[in-house]
């Protein structure tokens, strides 16, 4: 289904949080459904300050809920949202085209590609404590001394459009955590419950990934064989080293597979699908 199918049942928006807080006062008129990009009470902390940013305000009857996973639908329903107003995203999409050379080669290193700022990515200056791992970094606000790491290589920063096609390497890393354990820190944390972007990135351009063991996405990964998952980025060169070629070769092909359906919108495409279905329910 395309979005100009469905859209005579359903008007898009493009909403932060005050477009909400605006939708809300209209609401008893509308069925509404959000596509979660963040939870602030999630990653920053039930403290929220700002009202039309707190997702608890739009517990009505009429607002619906696009969530990242099932691990942050089990909170939502905690929270005391209705299981039948939440639907499962499973993982975003990743709208882009890729070379015929893009992709992950066996033995070559490990991508970190997205904004490599200190403050969002402390682990980068533990890095060198891996000597056995070559990492390929691309992004911008990377620190000089992670740069100059024996086994960091840096190649800089690309329009997100161009990113698939020329990050190089095996595997990509999905890792926010302030240290080479997993989990450490507000972003380490949050892992625990949303879909990183970066994940997407990665298999959309042909690239198994590395996940943390306890992060939500962990469990999508492992059941499509698109990847690994690890408690600390000590433990890589035990993994990979236990990854034959052929092994690699069979992600790489589940990878081939789950990246065409990320790169043409077929995530977003089925939880509207669902939404359409709860409105004739509600006819």
């Amino acid at each position: 289904m395309t979005m100009q199918q469905f859209k005579p049942r359903i008007e898009y928006y493009c909403a932060q949080g005050y477009s909400l807080y605006f939708l809300k006062k209209r609401s008893k008129y509308l069925h509404v459904f959000v596509l979660i990009h963040d939870i602030y009470e999630l990653r920053l902390g039930s403290e929220n300050p700002t009202a039309y940013r707190n997702l608890m305000n739009y517990k009505d009857s009429n607002f619906y809920f696009i969530a990242h996973n099932n691990k942050m639908i089990s909170w939502l329903i905690k929270e005391g949202y209705e299981e039948k107003h939440l639907i499962n995203l499973e993982i975003f999409d990743y709208l882009t085209t890729i070379s015929d050379n893009a992709g992950g080669k066996f033995n070559k290193g490990i991508v970190i590609a997205g904004n490599l700022t200190p403050e969002k990515s402390q682990y980068l200056e533990k890095l060198s404590r891996i000597p056995e791992i070559n990492f390929n970094l691309y992004g911008p606000n990377l620190a000089k001394e992670v740069a100059e790491g024996e086994n960091i290589h840096y190649f800089g920063s690309f329009p997100s459009d161009e990113v698939p096609n020329v990050i190089e390497g095996s595997y990509g890393l999905v890792w926010d955590s302030e240290k080479l354990e997993g989990g450490v820190g507000t972003y380490g944390n949050y892992q625990r419950y949303n879909n990183p972007h970066k994940t997407s990135l990665y298999l959309a351009a042909g690239f198994p990934v590395i996940v943390w063991k306890e992060a939500a996405l962990a469990e999508f990964v492992l059941e499509n064989n698109l990847g690994f998952t690890v408690n600390s980025l000590l433990d890589l060169p035990e993994k990979i080293a236990e990854i034959s070629e052929e092994d690699y070769n069979k992600m790489i092909t589940n990878v081939q597979k789950m990246g065409n359906k990320i790169r043409s919108g077929y995530f977003l495409s089925e939880a509207l699908k669902k939404a359409e279905n709860i409105l004739e329910e509600n006819k």
